[in-house]
């Protein structure tokens, strides 16, 4: 059984996406700390295009192309890390449990 880390009961237990599904809209303007994570939408057409835009300059024996290949490559690594932390903020969000009793979320 689990239990609240806050009031040490577990009688009125819940998924906290459960809890937020079955919230009002004007319940859910109160709570947005309970909301899940945003999904961002990201656009990996920009930093491949400078990745390519790089290797082109580079195939051309253009000095520029070794700034593109750097700021394409490195604008790619922030945007897999990104999308790394939000998918495990969402996962985290997935897992957690609601206290009705207390108002508290927590993961199990």
């Amino acid at each position: 059984m689990r239990v609240c880390t806050v009031c040490r009961r577990g009688d009125r237990i819940t998924k906290l996406g459960a809890h937020w599904r079955a919230l009002s809209p004007a319940g859910r303007a109160e709570a947005p700390h309970f909301a899940p994570p945003a999904l961002h939408d990201e656009r990996w057409a920009a930093p491949l295009g400078l990745l390519t835009v790089g290797c082109a300059l580079l195939v051309s024996d253009a000095w520029l192309g070794y700034i593109g290949l750097a700021g394409g490559g490195f604008w790619l690594v922030s945007l897999r890390d990104k999308v790394a932390q939000t998918a495990k903020r969402r996962a985290d969000w997935h897992r957690k449990l609601f206290c009705r009793r207390c108002h508290h979320a927590f993961l199990p």
